[in-house]
């Protein structure tokens, strides 16, 4: 005897799994950004030299006055905003692909960072935030 549609007691949705996935995301966006949501992240780079850690972030049409470099426990918080370009009269954008709006990155910062000497410069689009490395306790060995 053929089972009639009605007689189903629930209908399967193979994009169940997916709707799950794409909240359990959005909860962990909230989260990372709670200062009213980032709208974007912008590419760094991080690089270790022997007497410093080096942080190269873009942010292309920022100053240094629009970016904030913040130090919270064993963490460097970079943020800012950029704002949209839309208060031009008479012009029509057809398209927008620069990312506009709240951005921030969280970087932990390594046990021998010296969190007190930290520096940031900006030029051409790129911030570059130095944190020096503290010297070794002299005598001190591991192992």
């Amino acid at each position: 005897m053929a089972q009639s549609s009605e007689a189903r007691m629930f209908k399967w949705n193979p994009f169940a799994g997916m709707e799950a996935a794409r909240e359990h995301m959005d909860r962990l966006w909230r989260e990372a950004c709670p200062e009213g949501g980032c709208a974007w992240s912008p590419a760094a780079d991080v690089l270790e030299t022997p007497s410093a850690y080096v942080l190269r972030v873009e942010l292309p049409g920022l100053s240094l006055p629009a970016v904030s470099v913040e130090v919270r426990g064993r963490e460097l918080a970079i943020s800012g905003r950029r704002d949209a370009e839309r208060d031009e009269p008479g012009v029509v954008y057809l398209m927008l692909e620069r990312a506009q709006g709240a951005f921030v990155r969280r970087f932990a910062l390594p046990p021998d960072a010296d969190d007190q000497a930290i520096t940031a410069s900006l030029k051409d689009g790129l911030l570059c935030v130095t944190i020096p490395r503290k010297a070794a306790t002299p005598g001190l060995t591991l192992g």
